[in-house]
């Protein structure tokens, strides 16, 4: 990537964070961290196009990105998602059939594909990992679908 920009809701890595690892980010010249910073949103016409911040001091900015990358623990913590994707009652992000409403497509969908395994109600948007609604909830099965949701978007690209 160009450009990878970290997001920390805490003031500090070394809590969940072993010090080889946040050397090793800290090291390299496109990873750039924020901490104190939650998203707090997202938006986009047909893509996720930006994401808006807010930082310690509560003060909210926007900055263009084209994908969001989401560790967030054992609650889903999606609320930021509210109005934008698709989520069960616990705030889990649904995906591909599990979106459907009734046996149809989400309200907006406008394409005539079903969603891809991993895409959320938002075409373009792939989750993966624990934040997914009946995901399994393991390191390997978390990795594994984000390399499958690799695979997805290069599919959805296709398309376009």
């Amino acid at each position: 990537a160009r450009q990878v920009l970290l997001f920390v809701r805490g003031e500090s890595l070394t809590a969940a964070m072993r010090q080889y690892l946040i050397d090793q980010m800290a090291a390299l010249p496109n990873v750039e961290i924020r901490l104190g910073t939650q998203v707090t949103g997202v938006g986009g016409e047909r893509e996720l196009e930006r994401a808006t911040l807010k930082g310690a001091d509560g003060a909210e900015t926007e900055v263009p990105v084209s994908a969001l990358f989401v560790f967030i623990g054992q609650s889903p913590r999606t609320d930021w998602l509210e109005g934008f994707a698709l989520r069960d009652d616990a705030g889990f992000v649904l995906s591909g059939r599990e979106s459907f409403v009734e046996g149809r497509p989400p309200a907006g969908w406008g394409s005539d594909r079903e969603p891809f395994l991993l895409e959320s109600s938002v075409p373009g948007v792939f989750v993966a990992g624990d934040v997914r609604f009946r995901s399994i909830k393991r390191i390997a099965s978390a990795v594994g679908e984000g390399s499958m949701a690799v695979q997805f978007v290069h599919q959805y690209l296709a398309t376009l």
